[in-house]
């Protein structure tokens, strides 16, 4: 069952990112006068309003991320004004409910209704884009592996191994392994692999990539991003500039804390999966031999479906960050 926000209009920011996030297209009618709908639409990145045409058109050509146009259908003249989302869900989903609700409420005509509500979003709309949900995820995971290893080795060994976006090592790097984090908020163990070198082993040194699986939960039983960047903070003492040197490198802003409420908890325990010669790389070593003219291809993005690979252990006091025991339908 969905959750409505305060007004009872529209969806909470908590329910948007779920549907958005599930990656299928939905229509959600908006009650009142004129007949207004929104298309999710995740595969194409866009949010679009349907509503009732009337003259004249919004002045909409100087805003990069929307885009209007009039529609004839069997319904009438109908008005299509669409908004890339460019990973501000929250920002293209507030601007259009703002909108009808300007149509609505106010009785405003199409054009005055969408100016008032872009000037009313325009901060909000393009300067606060934030963190994608692909790339909260990913933060995330990385701070749970960061939060692991400052208890276990302390924060200074901790956070020098902690790469995050300042290498083109791997995400932590450490003397006896190298870890590569994925995480992901799906039901089954699939992650997304980026470019020929990110899963080839450095200087000799074993590497594993580390598989978490997030949910999400109620705000007792889990954590918002900006709360685990705050518990960081407080447990890396006086490496907490280095930890921010990183943040700000990934995307994050403090400004943007309220952008990010959802409250996250592990779906379960890590898995962790040895990238050897039986691991499903897409290297450029393993490609140059099948694909012709290799050299001509650029770059690479491809997913792994790992939930029912086996999984391996790490060494050391890395032991108790992964569980070993294998997966079953």
């Amino acid at each position: 069952m969905t959750e409505q926000a305060e007004d009872a209009r529209h969806l909470s920011v908590a329910n948007v990112d779920f549907l958005w996030t599930s990656g299928h297209p939905v229509v959600l009618p908006i009650a009142g006068a004129p007949a207004c709908k929104l298309d999710l639409h995740p595969a194409n990145g866009t949010i679009t309003l349907i509503t009732a045409f009337t003259p004249p058109e919004p002045v909409v050509a100087k805003w990069r991320n929307i885009r209007f146009k009039p529609v004839d259908s069997d319904e009438g003249d109908l008005a299509e004004l669409t908004v890339s989302v460019e990973g501000n869900v929250h920002g293209a989903y507030s601007l259009l409910t703002s909108v009808a609700d300007q149509l609505q409420l106010l009785g405003e005509p199409l054009a005055a209704a969408v100016a008032t509500a872009v000037t009313k979003h325009r901060n909000l709309f393009l300067g606060k884009a934030g963190l994608s949900v692909e790339k909260e995820l990913g933060l995330f995971g990385e701070l749970l592996v960061l939060e692991y290893l400052i208890e276990k080795a302390g924060s200074g060994p901790a956070v020098e191994s902690w790469q995050g976006p300042l290498s083109e090592e791997h995400d932590f790097v450490l003397s006896d392994v190298h870890l590569e984090i994925k995480t992901t908020s799906g039901e089954q163990r699939r992650h997304m692999m980026h470019g020929f070198t990110q899963l080839i082993p450095v200087r000799g040194v074993p590497l594993s990539l580390i598989s978490i699986q997030l949910t999400r939960t109620n705000h007792e039983r889990g954590l918002t991003l900006g709360q685990m960047i705050s518990g960081i903070r407080a447990k890396a003492g006086g490496y907490r500039p280095k930890v921010d040197a990183k943040l700000e490198a990934l995307g994050w802003d403090d400004a943007d804390v309220e952008l990010y409420s959802t409250s996250w908890t592990k779906r379960n325990e890590p898995r962790a999966f040895l990238v050897d010669e039986q691991f499903p790389a897409l290297t450029a070593s393993r490609l140059a031999g099948g694909v012709p003219n290799f050299k001509m291809v650029s770059d690479l993005s491809y997913r792994v479906d790992l939930t029912y690979f086996h999984p391996s252990a790490l060494p050391g006091a890395l032991a108790g960050l992964v569980t070993v025991d294998e997966e079953h339908s």
